[in-house]
């Protein structure tokens, strides 16, 4: 309901509702020692929103609630997400697995805390096409492209075996150097196709995190964060519709939205 509606409904001008609003403090999400305590995978993502900066989320995969939120200082830090942990931990929820983005540093903090890490294999793909393009010109980055878009129909012994199979293959390319001049006249050897590197590169140092899944059937873990980016989604829709909220008001409206209430 917008202001004007709930001045009707509560018969109170619209200077009232806001003012009565702008006193509400929503209870911040937290886990509940009780009910959350067989949380056993978490997707864990930050969401950026104008005014309001970055929101920390985590949620249970399978029942789909939020566990926790917290904003971040304008950027996300693996201390961010290890505070969130050690959230669980203090009301005694102990996760086996979490899926993330893959954001450096987080993944090494997680596996220190005893859990399974899956990276998103949909962020992957975005990691390699944000390198590559998502229509490359160069025959070796199309190949890179449709390597990574096999990505989410296949299973880890095929895929570790296509990428070192590229990597063998391409080799040398991957390895050309040409001679530059930076804007200072120095001159000095710089790889050919650093983009290019990059891509594949990522995707081989991050192999053993993209199929924990399949090594973990028992935990049902999802291969891609796709509950959470949905939240976050809707979460943005709701908010495009209350433009002009201050931040403080948007936080309050993220709070309410993550607790599972429908009034916004």
């Amino acid at each position: 309901l917008n202001l004007g509606e709930l001045s009707k409904k509560y018969g109170l001008c619209i200077r009232t509702i806001r003012d009565k609003l702008d006193l509400y403090e929503p209870p911040l999400i937290q886990p509940n020692k009780d009910s959350d305590r067989d949380a056993k995978v978490i997707a864990m993502d930050v969401t950026f929103f104008k005014r309001a900066g970055g929101i920390l989320t985590v949620l249970d995969v399978h029942t789909g609630k939020a566990l926790y939120e917290a904003e971040t200082r304008g950027y996300e830090t693996v201390w961010d997400y290890e505070k969130a942990i050690q959230t669980l931990h203090e009301y005694g929820i102990c996760p086996k697995a979490a899926v993330v983005d893959g954001k450096k540093g987080v993944i090494e903090m997680l596996e220190g805390y005893g859990l399974y890490v899956q990276m998103c294999q949909f962020h992957q793909k975005k990691i390699v096409h944000r390198y590559i393009r998502k229509n490359p010109v160069i025959e070796e980055n199309r190949s890179v492209k449709d390597l990574t878009d096999a990505l989410t129909h296949t299973d880890r012994k095929t895929f570790e075996t296509m990428v070192y199979t590229w990597r063998a293959v391409n080799y040398e390319w991957l390895n050309e150097r040409s001679y530059y001049k930076d804007e200072n006249g120095k001159s000095r050897w710089e790889y050919t196709y650093k983009e290019s590197r990059s891509a594949i590169n990522s995707l081989f140092n991050n192999l053993p995190y993209l199929f924990t899944f399949e090594d973990h059937p028992e935990l049902n873990i999802p291969n891609t964060n796709n509950k959470i980016e949905g939240l976050h989604s809707e979460l943005k829709r709701r908010l495009n519709n209350h433009r002009g909220l201050k931040k403080g008001q948007k936080i309050k409206f993220i709070r309410i939205f993550l607790s599972g209430r429908t009034e916004v």
